[in-house]
């Protein structure tokens, strides 16, 4: 029964803080994970920044990308922002 509590824990405490997004690394993709700065259930995030492709203009994302980019920014590096300009944008790039 104490395994069976100890297992649950462990279980609850990864979902609240690690997390994960995937990224194209040589061609493939990659899951990369992280702990996360505050707790919550999402366990996939989307790091727009991980591509390394073209970033678009914080004008042309639409309300659901806008969300994924905060969700990242305050769950993966603990930055509050509610992206209205492009360089809000630039301060989710992990570093």
């Amino acid at each position: 029964m104490k395994k069976l509590f100890a297992l649950i824990v462990l279980a609850m405490l990864t979902t609240l803080y690690f997390g994960y997004y995937q990224a194209l690394e040589d061609g493939d993709i990659e899951t990369i994970l992280f702990v996360k700065k505050h707790p919550t259930l999402q366990m996939e995030f989307y790091n727009i920044h991980a591509n390394d492709g073209e970033i678009r203009q914080v004008e042309q994302l639409t309300k659901q990308e806008r969300q994924w980019i905060i969700d990242y920014c305050w769950y993966r590096l603990g930055i509050h922002t509610e992206l209205n300009t492009q360089n809000d944008v630039e301060t989710c790039r992990k570093k």
